[in-house]
């Protein structure tokens, strides 16, 4: 068993990188497009459905990681997770973070699929993809920064 968390620890990892820099992208690229009142084309369509699987495929990796493949030693009671901060952040505050991007980007992508000006599909796509984006710099940064 420890052999697949190690793998699926390492597939979610390098999907975590892939779609942060992915949400990056978009989120400036989404802000330049709505400045510069650029047609909403392919491309665009591309990135958000990029975007989208990326999440959808680590929330995945995620919740197996979480809830089936969880290192015998790493169980813990929810007193102790409150404890440490570093336990709460793994334990609770992660998983949280990431089923609330997921619904923001969801419905963001509701917005913009049935929007028909361009002008606001861009819009829709830095405002909820930029809240994504920034709800998961700033969880990851500041506990990061608090080690």
């Amino acid at each position: 068993m420890q052999q697949f968390y190690t793998a699926f620890l390492y597939f979610h990892i390098v999907f975590s990188i892939l779609f942060f820099s992915v949400a990056i992208f978009i989120s400036l690229y989404s802000f330049m497009g709505w400045v510069m009142k650029r047609e909403y084309g392919r491309f665009e369509n591309i990135l958000r459905r990029s975007f989208l699987v990326l999440l959808y495929i680590d929330l995945l990796l995620g919740i197996i990681l979480y809830f089936f493949l969880k290192k015998p030693f790493d169980t813990i009671t929810p007193e102790e997770a409150m404890r440490y901060s570093s336990l709460r952040f793994w334990a609770i505050q992660h998983f949280s973070n990431i089923i609330f991007v997921t619904i923001i980007s969801t419905i963001g992508n509701v917005f913009i699929h049935r929007t028909q000006l361009s002008e606001k599909k861009h819009k829709y796509a830095f405002l909820y993809f930029g809240v994504s984006t920034l709800i998961i710099l700033v969880s990851v940064g500041v506990f990061a920064v608090s080690k």
